[in-house]
């Protein structure tokens, strides 16, 4: 009990130090995706972050840092590709429930896991899609689109080749990493709309999250 107090308290905590404020139920959910998370991967080897203060930094706290740096409408329709163990795609869910998300994800052992996440949790309007991104335009056949792409896994190019073929008029891939990707050269006609960046919480470095829309 004592235990998981002290992980109530370094959610809270280290939500705070980002400027975000999670409610008890919120908090909650992430100790609870903790333990799951540190249970499955005993057997499937979902992550190689094991430390509580670590899962719940890198992993959590650096998924909905992008509330920071963009202001999703109510009932926005979000694409995870490369989730995971749901990173970003599960903590956006749970800090902003009136997100519509979709996980696109290759490896069956994490998609199985995220399938007992969002029964366990009741998530409502989040998919689930086990393949990769190719496989999923492909799949979609122009009839899916979403306001925003995220990945923290896949290299950038490969968001900004399919990701024309995904988004709303108006709708911006996410990229998150630990460089800046200001100055750099990227895909036509991509643009670069935001670089945050910011620093995590208990020295753990320093983080970037890349804003691109294509030009109009």
């Amino acid at each position: 009990m004592e235990h998981e107090l002290d992980l109530h308290r370094l959610v809270h905590a280290c939500s705070s130090g980002i400027g975000l404020s999670l409610n008890n139920e919120q908090v909650k959910r992430f100790v609870a995706y903790l333990w799951h998370l540190k249970t499955w991967n005993q057997t499937f080897n979902l992550t190689g972050i094991t430390s509580d203060e670590e899962i719940v930094i890198k992993h959590f706290v650096d998924s909905f840092a992008v509330l920071n740096a963009v202001e999703m409408r109510s009932g926005s329709r979000l694409l995870d590709v490369g989730t995971g163990a749901g990173f970003p795609g599960v903590p956006l869910k749970i800090v902003r429930p009136d997100l519509r998300i979709t996980l696109v994800e290759p490896a069956s052992k994490k998609t199985s896991f995220l399938r007992f996440l969002v029964g366990t949790f009741q998530l409502e309007d989040m998919e689930i899609f086990e393949g990769t991104l190719d496989q999923f335009v492909s799949q979609s056949r122009g009839t899916d689109s979403y306001d925003y792409i995220t990945t923290r896994a896949l290299k950038l190019n490969l968001i900004l080749q399919s990701g024309s073929k995904l988004l709303h008029p108006g709708g911006a891939a996410i990229f998150y990493s630990s460089r800046s990707m200001s100055g750099l050269d990227f895909l036509k006609p991509w643009r670069l709309l935001n670089d945050y960046s910011f620093d995590l919480p208990k020295r753990l470095g320093r983080r970037h999250i890349s804003i691109f829309s294509p030009s109009p």
